[in-house]
């Protein structure tokens, strides 16, 4: 129903008659209420709006007799519904129309007509001088008689302010010439006219004075109903589910505004002419009022379609004023801004320095007072403030191309720092340390990438050699089975080496997993009261054995006092048993092994001394590393992971592993805080011992 073109143009229709009538009503109402219509008598009120009437062409037809115009009062005689008598100040009856007609009101008005006569300020004025010359040659024609009437001298006033440059010899005289007129209004009208069509108004206003409240009330609520179903409908196209715009609704929104503001403007600017004594504004204002109520209603209905298209404010000239000069001055600004990014920086300050300088220079000359002295500072201070803006410029400029340079990655620049000011040469540093840091931060990028790709290759090795091992004697088992004689020695033989290359697998993968959740902290910590001294000394006698089928002699060394720590004892044990298997494994034979228990600051610290059996050409770090092995040839069992989990273990519980390598000396020191003191941890690193 919203796209029907007949519903739509029903309720355009319902909707401006409606609206008419309302405004209509509302201006009837005024008229009623401001004429009395209430309150007095509908003859009283008919009688003083006719007489005003009356009174108004009894004036015009004086001044239509005294100008001498027959045809004006043919026409004031023969159609007009008046009948007048004209005499003048002497009371003799000049014209008439009236012989004795019926008539229902009569208005007697004095009337004065004005004239001007201009004569020569050198010559008297002289009453029979029929020589006057008049600003009206109306007057001319009746100048004689006028004279003949008796003016006289005082009757004319000068008035030097009138005079023109054509008369600006003359003084003008002002002739004053008195009628009576009397009106007669007839009991019949013979002719259509004013008098009788404001009769015919006032009659037709007094009918509907009681009922014009309901007319006017009834309008407007159609008019409301009718306006909700046109707006509802305005903008929906028949088989179109979202609304659109016409062309007409196209125009831009203010432009639009502003057209029907002056239609509206033109049209009801002489309605608010009204008087009853014209009727033709009468007619007037009820056209005014229909072509007005068309607009309106046009209007709204435009308004609900570009509100609902959402091109209420986005169709305007105003926006797309505003728009497009935001647009211009954007393209303005983007190009001067690449204009001074792709300026260098001496030229930025050159730039700038000439800115500076037009303006202050335009500012100093704009002063008149002693000009030359303040150009001649004006070029002094010009130019030291220009020698330092470029000395400044240049060690920017410097701090720039470095700051550059490592940002391509060339580390190794240097800045110049030379003749540049400390706050500057300070930068230069911290670009400098930034420099190094980074520089560092690639090596150890570089040496992560190079751990794993050890990693992958020792993982890759560690599974793959206990793996082969296994498939192989699985082979050579069947193959012995197969054969016709098989001997049962050389299978358990056999047997036996799978039983060890499949514990070393099952090692492997144990040690990988713990590794893996040491790591990322998922092992349960379970902290108690632990006596270091009796954990070293259960150490000593675990290993001891172990140790001299090794060819190693054990030294324990530690306090006569007791040293506490709050730590996992399960995790600190898997840290001294990794540590004794390494040692087992690594250590010359025929030396000796160290474990040394000492305090310090608060914290325990329990060292592991031995030297190495293979050449130590491995960094400390790398040793902690996962798949990493002292015996960089290989030829030893075990996973690699031992000091990684030991590391992993001791950070875990709150210590933390450390590894020295001096030569074929190997040192692990493993730090705990201890119970007995409380004292503030410290950073562990100003606690190290070397």
């Amino acid at each position: 129903m919203r796209s029907s073109i007949i519903v739509k143009l029903t309720a355009f229709i319902l909707c401006t008659a409606a609206l008419i009538s309302t405004l209509l009503s509302g201006l009837a109402i005024v008229a009623l209420v401001e004429g009395g219509f209430y309150t007095r008598p509908f003859e009283s009120i008919r009688e003083g709006v006719l007489s005003q009437l009356i009174s108004s062409k009894a004036e015009n037809i004086a001044w239509t007799y005294h100008y001498g115009d027959a045809d004006g009062m043919d026409r004031y005689s023969s159609e007009s519904n008046l009948y007048f008598e004209i005499t003048d100040s002497s009371g003799n009856t000049v014209y008439t129309n009236y012989a004795g007609q019926k008539t229902d009101l009569s208005i007697t008005d004095h009337c004065t007509v004005e004239g001007w006569v201009y004569l020569p300020s050198t010559e008297p004025f002289d009453t029979a001088d029929e020589s006057l010359y008049f600003e009206d040659t109306g007057m001319a024609e009746t100048l004689s008689e006028d004279i003949e009437t008796g003016i006289r001298d005082e009757d004319f006033a000068p008035e030097e302010e009138f005079l023109t440059e054509h008369y600006e010899d003359d003084i003008g005289h002002l002739i004053l010439t008195e009628y009576t007129v009397t009106a007669y209004l007839p009991s019949e009208y013979f002719t259509i006219d004013m008098i009788s069509f404001t009769d015919g108004a006032l009659k037709a206003l007094y009918s509907v004075k009681s009922s014009i409240y309901i007319i006017g009330g009834a309008s407007l609520l159609v008019f409301i109903i009718s306006l909700v179903l046109l707006l509802c409908c305005a903008g929906h196209k028949k088989g179109e589910e979202k609304p659109r715009t016409c062309p007409f609704n196209r125009i831009p929104f203010d432009v639009f505004t502003a057209i029907y503001a002056l239609i509206i403007t033109l049209i009801l600017i002489p309605a608010f002419d009204f008087y009853f004594e014209e009727p033709e504004i009468l007619l007037y204002a009820a056209a005014a009022v229909t072509v007005g109520s068309f607009v309106i209603v046009s209007y709204l209905y435009s308004l609900a379609a570009r509100a609902k298209t959402g091109e209420l404010f986005k169709n305007t000239a105003i926006w797309w004023i505003i728009k497009n000069v935001y647009r211009a001055v954007r393209f303005v600004l983007h190009g001067l801004r690449k204009v001074l990014l792709n300026l260098p920086l001496y030229g930025k300050t050159i730039l700038l320095l000439a800115l500076y300088a037009v303006f202050t220079l335009l500012l100093m000359i704009s002063n008149p007072i002693e000009t030359p002295i303040i150009v001649i500072f004006w070029v002094i201070s010009g130019t030291i403030t220009a020698l330092v803006a470029l000395y400044l410029t240049n060690g920017v400029d410097k701090l720039k191309k470095g700051a550059e340079s490592i940002a391509r990655g060339d580390y190794s620049y240097r800045i110049d720092t030379k003749h540049m000011l400390p706050s500057l040469k300070e930068h230069a540093d911290s670009l400098r340390n930034i420099s190094l840091g980074m520089s560092k931060a690639l090596e150890e990028r570089l040496k992560s990438e190079r751990f794993k790709t050890e990693l992958i290759t020792n993982v890759s090795h560690d599974l793959k050699t206990p793996l082969t091992s296994i498939v192989n004697y699985v082979g050579l088992i069947k193959d012995e089975r197969a054969s016709e004689n098989p001997d049962e020695g050389r299978i358990d033989e056999y047997i036996e080496v799978l039983d060890r290359q499949s514990e070393r697998l099952r090692k492997l993968t144990v040690d990988l997993v713990e590794a893996s959740k040491a790591s990322t902290g998922n092992l349960e910590v379970s902290p108690t009261p632990i006596e270091l001294g009796e954990m070293l000394t259960q150490t000593q006698g675990e290993y001891a054995e172990k140790l001299s089928e090794s060819g190693l002699e054990l030294i324990l060394h530690k306090p006569a006092e007791p040293i506490r720590i709050m730590a996992d004892g399960k995790h600190l044990w898997r840290i001294f048993d990794n540590l004794m298997n390494n040692i087992a494994k690594y250590a010359m034979p025929g030396t000796r092994v160290y474990l040394d228990l000492s305090e310090k600051a608060g914290r325990a610290y329990v060292i592991f001394k031995n030297t190495s059996k293979y050449e130590l050409n491995i960094s400390a770090d790398e040793l902690t590393e996962r798949f990493v092995r002292g015996d960089s040839s290989r030829h030893t069992e075990g996973s690699g992971l031992g000091l990684s989990i030991a590391r992993s273990l001791a950070e875990l519980g709150g210590g933390k592993l450390d590894i020295y390598i001096d030569g074929d000396l190997f040192k692990a020191v493993v730090s705990f805080d201890c119970m007995k003191k409380t004292v503030e941890r410290r950073d562990t690193k100003n606690n190290d011992i070397t």
